[in-house]
């Protein structure tokens, strides 16, 4: 939508205000397909490493969990967040995520 910019300055930005408010209430109603996932922290999970010792979840590793807050989807913490605290974890402590 293009600013009329032969409207006084107070108008376009009520026009622009008005126009925020429909888009935002048009995000809220749309599904997460449309729009994407609303994530929220709920938690963590072990990483499911090996540590030094080569015993199963010897190590403390912690992914973060995140649930969406419109369909109720669950990650399980399979985001970015935790392939980077996994590789991290890999590099400084040694640990193999996911094997024995």
């Amino acid at each position: 939508m293009a600013a009329d910019r032969t409207k006084p300055l107070a108008e376009q930005l009520a026009d622009a205000e008005a126009e925020l408010a429909r888009v935002k209430r048009a995000i809220a109603a749309a599904p997460c397909a449309q729009v994407g996932h609303r994530w929220k922290f709920v938690g963590g999970k072990h990483a499911g490493c090996v540590g030094e010792d080569h015993r199963e979840f010897s190590c403390t590793c912690s992914l973060p969990v995140y649930e969406c807050e419109v369909c109720g989807d669950c990650d399980y913490g399979e985001n970015e967040e935790a392939r980077e605290i996994i590789a991290k974890c890999a590099e400084t402590r040694g640990c193999a995520n996911g094997k024995g």
